[in-house]
């Protein structure tokens, strides 16, 4: 599972079907639950996601609020955070990472030195 969502986090697109999908399966859930509209129910999916909560859409009865308990956790501690994390993700560039020319130079380096060592050791010997 931890894999799976380290595969989607860091996909834009997939966190955004994701959403999608998700949005979709908590407006038909309010609807048929609640027995709105499915309009309604993407509107209530929406504000509920986007954590505005107007309050003019909640669910009534005992299984809607079930439902939203699962649908406002999941947004809020699943597609939220991967969102972030893709931004920082992208934004934030690592100042300590090796370019490929600097790898080879410190695997040169390496080498020398492990000759070095090995012929100190023959010289000791």
């Amino acid at each position: 599972m931890k894999k799976l969502l380290i595969y989607i986090a860091n996909r834009l697109w997939l966190i955004l079907l994701l959403y999608v999908i998700s949005l979709l399966i908590g407006a038909f859930g309010f609807s048929v639950i609640e027995q709105k509209s499915f309009a309604d129910g993407l509107w209530w999916a929406t504000v509920t996601s986007l954590t505005i909560g107007y309050g003019d859409l909640t669910p009534l009865t005992t299984e809607g609020r079930i439902f939203g308990i699962l649908c406002g956790h999941f947004w809020i501690f699943v597609v939220i955070p991967m969102i972030v994390a893709n931004i920082i993700m992208h934004l934030v560039e690592d100042k300590h990472l090796f370019s490929d020319e600097e790898q080879r130079e410190l695997m040169d380096k390496i080498r020398r030195i492990e000759q070095h060592i090995t012929q100190q050791d023959k010289k000791v010997d």
